[in-house]
Formats: C-alpha cells, sequence, structure tokens
C-alpha cells in the first residue's frame, strides 16, 4: 500500500545554499499551512492538554516561531532552531508577544534539567528517524518540568495528495512544491510516534486533531 512504510527522502529547506527568496517564500507557506490547516489549533490543542497553565515554553525547530508566538498568555516563550535566518526572518515578520530566539540544537539543548514548564516540537519529528527523535524526546524531558509535545502531520496518503494538489496549481513556492509531499511521506504514524516514546521509557499519549495531524504527550518515565 502506498505509504505503508515511511520514506525518508531529505527536504529542500534544511539544506544550505537555496536562494533566499524560496527560503522566504518557504517559511510564509508554512505559516499559511499553520493558520489555515490547522496547525496553530493543534499545537494550542497539545499544549493545554500537557499543560493547561504554563508559565514557559520552549519550542523545538521553532522557524520563524509563529506557533509558540500564538500562546499569548505564557509568559517565557522561546524559540530554538538550528537556522539563524529562520529565526531572523520571523523576527522581521514581527510578533505578537515577546519571544526569545535561540539558535540550537535539540539533540543538545542548551537548556538545564527542569528549567521550562514545556517543550513542544511542531513538524520537527517527520525528519529524524526513530533512534534520532529518541534522542531529541530524551532531551526534551529532561528540559521539561511537565511534558514533552510532538505535533506533526500523520502519513498517509490524502494529505500527500492534498499538498500535491497545492503545487500542481503552483499555489505554494518552489521549495515547498518538494517539501510539503515529502514531509507527508517521511512523517508517523501513531503507532510509530508511541513506539519512539516507549523506547525510551516515556509514559505517552496521544490526541487526535482534525484531519490528519497527531499531537503527542510525554512524560518522564520515572
Amino acid at each position: 500500500m502506498f505509504l505503508s512504510q515511511r520514506v525518508d527522502t531529505p527536504e529542500l529547506l534544511d539544506q544550505e545554499g537555496q536562494p533566499v527568496e524560496d527560503v522566504e517564500r518557504s517559511l510564509r507557506d508554512l505559516r499559511k499551512f499553520n493558520s489555515l490547516a490547522g496547525g496553530v489549533r493543534a499545537f494550542r490543542k497539545t499544549v493545554r492538554i500537557a499543560a493547561p497553565r504554563p508559565a514557559s515554553v520552549l519550542d523545538l525547530g521553532s522557524g520563524t516561531s509563529d506557533l509558540i508566538d500564538s500562546l499569548n498568555d505564557v509568559q517565557m516563550r522561546i524559540g530554538l532552531d538550528l537556522r539563524i535566518e529562520h529565526l531572523l526572518y520571523g523576527r522581521k515578520l514581527g510578533s505578537k508577544n515577546p519571544i526569545l530566539r535561540v539558535v540550537g540544537n535539540a539533540f543538545r539543548l542548551p537548556f538545564l534539567d527542569g528549567s521550562v514548564d514545556v517543550v513542544t516540537s511542531s513538524h520537527l519529528f517527520h525528519h529524524f528517524d526513530e533512534s534520532q527523535n529518541a534522542r531529541i524526546l530524551t532531551e526534551a524531558l529532561r528540559v521539561a518540568r511537565q511534558a514533552a509535545i510532538v505535533s506533526d502531520t500523520r502519513r498517509h496518503i490524502v494529505p500527500w495528495l492534498f499538498t500535491r494538489l497545492l503545487g500542481a496549481l503552483r499555489l505554494i513556492g518552489r521549495i515547498t512544491r518538494f517539501d510539503a509531499p515529502t514531509s507527508v511521506a517521511r512523517g508517523y504514524t501513531v503507532e510509530e510516534a508511541m513506539s519512539v516514546a516507549s523506547s525510551i521509557g516515556a509514559r505517552a499519549s496521544v490526541v487526535r486533531i482534525f484531519p490528519y495531524r497527531i499531537g503527542l504527550v510525554a512524560r518522564s518515565g520515572s
């Protein structure tokens, strides 16, 4: 069956040397996806389930930090990304709320144990294999006092076809036309995501968000 297995193809936005205008168009496309296709709603819903009133949230792979910017009542918002140009472009686009933008590696977070209430990530999980995600989730749980959250698109033929249609109609930029269906094919099923959490002994629950998004809420197993 098509997409029954994860297909790990590198995405263009992760590669060096892409034209600046194409990168910025792709980042704007991602913001539109989050706004119009349920990304913000999925992110906020999963955070509230994990911790109804967090005082601090760290978002891994934050990009332009639009998702963490949507948490209006969180006192401390931290957006971490490996690519400084993504963070700088997000600052250029502006924010409704103060955001601390940090360049850093999700495998080695530059934060103390238990230093924030919640650690989140959105559309980061599919970029890595199971063992890499286990390392990232372990780091996230080290830093999080309450919970670590993974939010992503579930691997399924429907979102794959939808992103292909958007590309065919030229409603998204060059990079996104390649990356969007690629990211769906790289995605995880609910069972696969739960398996990653189980491999590190985390207590995890799944939040299903219509239509094809999943949220994984993980807590330390101890």
